[in-house]
């Protein structure tokens, strides 16, 4: 009874926000949980739950894994808003249940936040488990690296029965598979991207989890990420199950690797630019295998799924020629490899950096500092460069003091983004907008309104 009282009162709640306009992506859930807390339990008895977790790329993740699904020709729903904690989750397994709580697809995407992991995993039931990375991000809400990884672990080992996808790359992530019960895959990166790549100064695993010792590296690929090993206690990074064996091209718009799955070569096109996408696309292989599709879908699915929105996402400037791009940035690895991908493009574009210090985007923001801005202004192609957002002035400090080479740094000041939406279409170039969370969310309607686009929860 308390599971259709639930789920009647999520769905009352849906239509009343959604005839006001609104998104009803996260209060329904908290309705329907005040009337019965474990409801997840008995929602996901009769789906198959694959969850993405981890630092970076669980949005992206989550949209490999619906294309392959959806190329499989199998049903299946996801919180695609990225509404990812427990009030989110559950409003999303209502929406796509029966009244009276049964599920009506077979599978369920589920992008879950680090953190909310740990309730969530009391109640649902998953086959797949796909943990991304582990960096450090948003210290005054997370904690250290260490805090977050445990969060991972404990939120594992209450899904006893789930495939686990674990970063062979990750010393952090990979840790994992000497404490948790279930099943593990690994997935990573068999070369660096770049020739004689090099450790970044600033580390978010310098030093062996188990031992302290600091790690020797074979190659680095980007962060702490990349062949470690620890010459005292002997923990390495092992072979992975599914891993990118060479790099052929790495552009604005797509990757094109050789990868091995389960022994299988296969050459790829993966449909989006990026060297950490090629690390979200290994690892959503490793994990649409786990979960039983066929290898040439899978493939077909990394060759054609388009990007989640903020991420990576393009738009249509207005004149058919150039595109307005937004490229959503977190913390201090996302946003430096961001800045990597900046800097190998050839065109003339504008930059717009925009940053918050909402409490979704972490209150500190002096993670800035940590960004790896060092190839961004070196090239002359950057003609203009933007700050927004409500700590706009600090970003134009840091991009000032990195160096800009001499560039005007124009500031949009009191988020005015209708502002920023006039700048970027009259351009007469493409146009690259780096923002945090929050303001993503808020410039995102007024540039998708303008150009065209699904409203975020679409």
């Amino acid at each position: 009874m308390r599971v259709f009282l639930s789920c009647l009162v999520c769905r009352f709640v849906t239509f009343v926000l959604q005839k006001l306009g609104r998104g009803a992506t996260s209060m329904p859930g908290q309705f329907a949980l005040r009337v019965k807390r474990n409801v997840l339990a008995d929602l996901s008895k009769n789906v198959k739950v694959i969850i993405v977790t981890g630092t970076n790329g669980k949005t992206t993740s989550c949209r490999i894994i619906e294309e392959g699904l959806k190329e499989a020709g199998k049903s299946y729903f996801i919180n695609k808003s990225g509404a990812n904690l427990i009030t989110g989750v559950t409003a999303s397994f209502i929406m796509n249940s029966t009244i009276t709580g049964k599920a009506t697809k077979e599978y369920a995407i589920v992008e879950c936040d680090e953190n909310a992991f740990k309730e969530v995993s009391r109640y649902i039931r998953a086959d797949v488990i796909l943990v991304t990375n582990v960096f450090r991000d948003q210290l005054d809400r997370y904690g250290e690296v260490t805090h977050t990884l445990n969060a991972i672990k404990e939120s594992v080992k209450n899904l006893p029965n789930a495939t686990v996808c674990l970063d062979a790359d990750c010393s952090l992530t990979y840790s994992m598979s000497r404490e948790i019960p279930n099943k593990v895959i690994t997935f990573g990166v068999n070369v660096p991207f770049e020739k004689d790549a090099k450790a970044p100064e600033i580390s978010d695993a310098k030093y062996c989890i188990f031992c302290k010792h600091e790690y020797d590296y074979t190659y680095h690929t980007y962060g702490h990420l990349g062949g470690f090993v620890c010459p005292k206690c002997g923990y390495k990074r092992p072979d992975p199950d599914f891993a990118v064996t060479s790099v052929g091209e790495l552009k604005q718009d797509h990757s094109i690797v050789a990868a091995s799955f389960a022994g299988s070569e296969n050459i790829i096109k993966i449909n989006i630019g990026g060297s950490y996408n090629v690390y979200n696309a290994i690892g959503c292989a490793a994990a649409l295998s786990a979960a039983g599709i066929d290898e040439k879908t899978v493939i077909s699915a990394l060759e054609h799924f388009n990007g989640a929105f903020g991420r990576m996402e393009q738009f249509d400037a207005g004149d058919g020629k150039h595109k307005v791009n937004l490229i959503l940035v977190k913390n201090p690895a996302g946003f430096s490899q961001t800045m990597k991908f900046l800097s190998s493009i050839d065109e003339d574009y504008t930059m717009i950096l925009s940053l918050n210090d909402n409490g979704a985007d972490g209150r500190d923001v002096s993670w800035i500092w940590d960004v790896d801005f060092s190839d961004i202004f070196k090239k002359e192609n950057i003609k203009d460069i933007y700050v927004s957002g409500k700590r706009c002035y600090d970003m134009a400090i840091r991009v000032k003091y990195e160096g800009s080479e001499g560039r005007e740094i124009k500031v949009i000041e009191n988020e005015d983004y209708e502002k920023l939406c006039d700048i970027a279409t009259s351009q007469g170039r493409d146009v690259y907008i780096v923002p945090t969370y929050t303001s993503m969310m808020t410039m995102r309607p007024v540039i998708a309104k303008r150009l065209g686009g699904k409203e975020f929860w679409e």
